[in-house]
């Protein structure tokens, strides 16, 4: 009786660390997500500093920079579609809308309008292939 108890007692341990497992396995890294999370982040800080009209280059440049440094990581973070065209070819227009903003920065809010709504429309076009 007591054999039957602990072999029941085992199985029952061993399905759960099976499902756990499982469970850690299907939701990857957070890689991607913080990616995404960081990238989220400056992109909202950009559209608030447009609203609030401070759009001097102090306030823009270091969205503007992060942005383009984790655009680096975009093909990395989502591995499985680093051999996709369509996802190369988002990636690469996105760092060139933020490359054009970093080589002429915008001067006035308006012109910060005009470059993020660039970007945006980057972002929005991979999401649109990707995400949904």
């Amino acid at each position: 009786m007591r054999s039957l108890i602990l072999v029941l007692i085992g199985l029952f341990v061993g399905a759960a660390c099976a499902l756990i497992a499982m469970s850690a396995l299907r939701q990857g890294t957070a890689y991607p997500n913080g990616v995404m999370a960081v990238m989220s982040a400056h992109m909202q800080g950009l559209g608030a500093n447009v609203k609030q009209n401070r759009c001097a280059s102090t306030d823009l440049l270091p969205h503007l920079q992060t942005l383009r440094h984790l655009s680096n990581d975009l093909e990395p973070a989502f591995l499985p579609t680093q051999d996709d065209e369509r996802f190369v070819q988002h990636a690469t227009v996105l760092r060139a809308s933020l490359d054009a903003a970093l080589a002429t920065p915008p001067a006035d809010c308006a012109a910060a309008g005009v470059a993020l709504d660039r970007i945006q429309n980057g972002c929005q076009a991979c999401h649109r292939d990707f995400k949904g």
